[in-house]
């Protein structure tokens, strides 16, 4: 798995080092949000254990042509995942049926993404994903399972994973993005056991992670998509083209506005 991994990623980086230097411009991104996470395998089920996600990327154009756009996408985040079930017995004889488990990654991703329009982008790809932090809670109790733990259900530190992703343009710079990610490695393999205490088949985990985020793109030249805005559809490209210089007027004073500021 890791030797696909080092492929994929060199791919990309001969795919992007190929390319034009001197024509890229390489954007920066900004990302925010949280993470819906379950573990298939375990005992609780659904997306319910909620972590954030955030971290910086940087974005290089690889390909582009009549407003399609192909780019290499290579980020740095912090991303908690894990799993949640509520109580749902009453816990008389110390048995509630409550798991949490909470496990922080250090990840890169790597992906391509394919942009029509500036406005709509998907991506995949994969990660590699740290595990630096790491607790189990069972029926409410901490239990001895954490990073230095080294019984046969360990977890593994390393985390190899598939990613599809999809991004809206909302406004100008700003941009909502939605992140499928899962596991091509186990994670873990867990012994269970029946009510009457005779050991069940043991189950490997894998991180299943749904990705809701916000990405504010650094440097990106903000003409190029108030051209595919103001795209005109009408009968009189003069006024569109009044249209489009009025924007872009206004546009640039911003930007040495915003210049200046940093600047001081």
């Amino acid at each position: 798995m890791k030797k696909i991994f080092t492929l994929l990623i060199l791919g990309l980086l001969l795919a992007v080092i190929s390319t034009d230097i001197k024509a890229q411009i390489v954007k920066g991104e900004g990302f925010l949000g949280f993470n819906l996470s379950q573990v298939d395998g375990d005992e609780a089920f659904g997306y319910k254990k909620i972590g954030l996600h955030a971290g910086l990327g940087a974005l290089v154009p690889i390909y582009q042509k009549n407003n399609f756009n192909i780019d290499f996408s290579l980020e740095v985040a912090f991303s908690q995942k894990g799993a949640h079930q509520r109580q749902i017995y009453n816990g008389a004889d110390g048995i509630t049926g409550e798991y949490d488990l909470y496990m922080n990654y250090f990840e890169v991703p790597v992906l391509i993404y394919f942009t029509d329009k500036q406005i709509t982008s998907f991506g995949i790809g994969a990660s590699y994903g740290r595990l630096v932090g790491l607790k189990e809670y069972e029926h409410g109790n901490l239990t001895d399972v954490n990073l230095s733990y080294t019984g046969v259900d360990k977890y593994s530190l390393n985390d190899f994973c598939i990613l599809a992703d999809l991004k809206f343009r909302i406004y100008e710079r700003l941009k909502l993005g939605v992140r499928f990610q899962y596991s091509m490695a186990k994670i873990r393999t867990r012994p269970f056991y029946l009510s009457n205490g005779q050991p069940d088949c043991p189950r490997d985990q894998y991180n299943n992670v749904i990705t809701a985020r916000l990405i504010y793109v650094i440097n990106e030249d903000r003409s190029q998509y108030l051209y595919d805005e103001y795209e005109f559809h009408g009968d009189n490209p003069r006024i569109h083209q009044k249209t489009i210089d009025k924007k872009l007027k206004k546009l640039r004073k911003q930007e040495e506005r915003e210049e200046r500021k940093k600047n001081k």
